[in-house]
């Protein structure tokens, strides 16, 4: 009879032994569990931080056209995100277009009629350049001549209605989500805004409506990029 109990306490022991081993190792799960999900929310605080910023071009001379970096960005309604074009980059001019409406899409060149070829006039004195007149082209006593299309060139919004607004270099702009058209203008290393007066280095745009906001550069189009607002 002693040699049972003294069995069945040892018994208990072991039973009492494991299940103390194995709430310490619950304890301790669930602690490394927690730790692990704080740093993790925390870490993606950081990169959703950190990801306000787009880098626009990149690459080298050979290949100048390296594209958004980061691609795809996540942000909060009511926050900014701010393209920058560095300073170590190709001088190759990019722009970030958001066509919220696929009629309002379009490029970096468009015909305009003038009088003569004679009323344009170099913004640049000696900078070795003319108007681009379009051969065979007069009618009417106008010719016709390719120049950049202001509404890619300069920061463009075209709200709902269709009222067309354009901004100064470097704009910083709040999309409503209603609107038709967004563009940052040419954006280029401040190094070569010499060579495109009046372009901008960054663009900045606050979102207030949810939703999915892909743009693309209008003068490389396989560049393209996605704001996730939530």
């Amino acid at each position: 009879m002693g040699n049972k109990t003294a069995m069945l306490s040892v018994s208990l022991i072991r039973v009492s032994g494991l299940l103390a081993v194995s709430l310490l190792l619950l304890a301790a799960t669930n602690f490394i569990s927690l730790n692990y999900k704080a740093q993790a929310q925390a870490q993606q605080q950081q990169t959703s931080a950190a990801n306000t910023k787009v880098l626009v071009g990149g690459g080298n001379n050979t290949y100048p056209f390296f594209g958004y970096n980061p691609q795809q960005i996540q942000v909060k309604v009511g926050s900014s995100v701010v393209w920058i074009t560095p300073s170590n980059v190709p001088v190759v001019p990019h722009t970030v277009s958001f066509a919220l409406n696929s009629s309002t899409m379009t490029g970096p060149d468009r015909l305009f009629a003038v009088p003569s070829s004679t009323k344009f006039i170099p913004l640049s004195p000696g900078s070795n350049s003319e108007p681009d007149i379009v051969p065979g082209s007069i009618k009417n006593g106008m010719e016709m001549v390719l120049v950049y299309n202001g509404r890619s060139y300069n920061p463009t919004i075209i709200d709902s209605t269709g009222n067309v607004k354009t901004a100064p270099p470097n704009a910083s702009i709040t999309m409503t989500g209603s609107e038709q058209y967004v563009n940052s203008g040419w954006l280029v290393p401040t190094a070569g805004q010499n060579f495109f007066p009046g372009t901008s280095s960054t663009f900045a745009v606050t979102f207030q409506k949810a939703g999915t906001y892909s743009y693309l550069c209008e003068l490389h189009p396989w560049m393209i990029g996605k704001v996730v607002v939530k």
